[in-house]
């Protein structure tokens, strides 16, 4: 089977009644409870617990800890704040929804920076590409492994992704590393996410991107050096990028990639998508989990994904109260509206289709 990706423009039908129906309400709300859509104490309190943990984990790693057990609980403290801070502070900040102010919001999203990867290039890859095109192959970078996996059915079958759904965790694992180290570098030198060009970058953001990443480097790698044996800082890195890479790739998976999600594309020699864009979101995105008032938390609301795509641009503490709006706004308007009840069937409706994509399809041919 051959790959059926997008490589040109995607052009959706005009909005319709559905969105701006579901806008008007949400518009309502904020006015009515006289609330910003931006975030509150809840937010800044997971900022300090998020970088708590990681200075507690860090300077405990490098300067403290004198045994395997020691180690073992500051890299995971170390893991779980990159992660909080990840799910909670980077996404809210480069979406502009962690603050009024535009600059708070830099210094948010720069938590990409300081994490090993970037905000500059997660912008265009996340922000525009995957939010504006979810599940669409040859747009949407974020469903692209190579031939390593098959996240779509649009995409070419290999022998190997039989066992996908056994080996997934291993590649996941390796998401933050493979960012960090290989393929924000790749994108630079290429000038492209995908089949789509870089935008134009300020003169200040090239300089920027190589600054941050030595430091990345020198704080990661070089200082903890000067304390222990490289072998030791090295396994160390490994192993807290393993825990953070499998937990954020995981998390984005249950999002789009599970049973019940579409994968559509432009109708045959069109570049006009079938649904509007909003439509379109609900087609291909999933909620999970949405009375687990800690995996809200710890996800930053993540597990309200549906809720993010349509909004954005608010920040994840109100999604809660927004899904009846939008659930309700779904039922009148016959969209479909898919919602996992636990984390549990959420992971289990992605490795299902992990398992469903590596099957050989009928006509795919010999490769």
């Amino acid at each position: 089977m051959t790959s059926k990706s997008v490589s040109g423009s995607v052009v959706f039908p005009p909005r319709g009644d559905f969105f701006n129906t579901l806008k008007a309400r949400v518009d309502a709300y904020f006015h009515e409870h006289r609330v910003e859509p931006t975030g509150n104490w809840k937010l800044y309190a997971k900022t300090l617990l998020g970088y708590g943990l990681i200075f507690a984990g860090y300077i405990s790693l490098v300067w403290f800890v004198d045994s395997l057990w020691a180690a073992l609980l500051a890299g995971f403290a170390l893991a779980q704040g990159y992660i909080i801070v990840a799910f909670n502070v980077m996404h809210d900040g480069a979406h502009g929804s962690y603050s009024k102010r535009r600059w708070v919001n830099w210094l948010a999203g720069a938590t990409m920076d300081f994490i090993g990867s970037s905000q500059m290039l997660w912008k265009q890859k996340h922000n525009q590409l995957h939010h504006t095109y979810p599940n669409i192959d040859g747009k949407d970078d974020d469903i692209t492994i190579g031939p390593l996996m098959r996240l779509s059915p649009n995409q070419k079958w290999y022998p190997w992704h039989r066992l996908q759904a056994l080996y997934a965790p291993v590649l996941y694992a390796m998401l933050t590393m493979y960012l960090g180290l290989f393929s924000d570098f790749h994108k630079i030198v290429t000038n492209k996410i995908g089949n789509t060009s870089l935008q134009p970058k300020a003169g200040w953001e090239l300089p920027w991107f190589f600054t941050h990443k030595l430091a990345y480097f020198g704080y990661t790698l070089v200082l903890p050096s000067f304390f222990h044996p490289f072998w030791q800082v090295l396994l160390a890195f490994v192993c807290v990028h393993a825990v953070f890479g499998l937990v954020l790739s995981l998390v984005f998976q249950l999002a789009h990639t599970v049973e019940g999600t579409d994968f559509p594309l432009p109708a045959e020699g069109s570049n006009r998508m079938p649904d509007e864009w909003a439509v379109h979101q609900m087609n291909t995105t999933a909620d999970f989990a949405p009375r687990n008032k800690l995996a809200t938390f710890y996800m930053g609301g993540l597990n309200f994904q549906v809720e993010h795509h349509l909004f954005h641009r608010i920040s994840h503490v109100h999604y809660p109260a927004l899904s009846s709006i939008v659930r309700k706004t779904c039922e009148e308007f016959a969209v479909r509206y898919l919602c996992f009840p636990s984390v549990r069937a959420a992971v289990a409706a992605h490795f299902r289709l992990l398992h469903s994509l590596g099957r050989r399809p009928a006509y795919a041919s010999p490769v």
